[in-house]
């Protein structure tokens, strides 16, 4: 009969504990949090190409802007893809360590410049050809 009575007991207190839980504060606080990235952007190279057409009733302009990334980091073997700052510390240190390898890949990530697509705008410029 006590286990009964302090099941009881137990299984009231739980129902009615969330009554008792802290509630969130009422107030209007904004927290000020930002992510900043400090990885590299990558320069580019743009080539602009213009073609301009003659035809018996309008002269056609076409401008195209190609705008891709130049990425200053050497490419690597695609048979053994390794960054140069980890080659430097498996060329350097004969017993390396786990924590050398990945500060050496943390320092090439960091170097890395962020991927962008290359970017293609072509503009069409037509003309009308006047009557007189």
């Amino acid at each position: 009969m006590k286990r009964l009575l302090a099941s009881s007991a137990i299984a009231i207190a739980f129902a009615v504990a969330p009554a008792y839980a802290l509630q969130p504060p009422t107030t209007n606080e904004t927290v000020d949090s930002a992510v900043t990235t400090e990885a590299p952007q990558p320069e580019k190279s743009v080539i602009i190409d213009t073609t301009v057409k003659e035809t018996p009733s309008a002269t056609v302009e076409t401008t195209t802007e190609v705008i891709a990334p130049v990425s200053g980091r050497p490419e690597l073997d695609a048979e053994h893809p390794i960054a140069p700052e980890v080659q430097a510390v498996v060329d350097a240190k004969k017993n390396y360590t786990t924590a050398d390898i990945v500060k050496a890949q943390h320092e090439a990530m960091l170097a890395t410049p962020v991927s962008e697509p290359t970017t293609i705008i072509t503009t069409t410029t037509t003309t009308p050809k006047s009557d007189g």
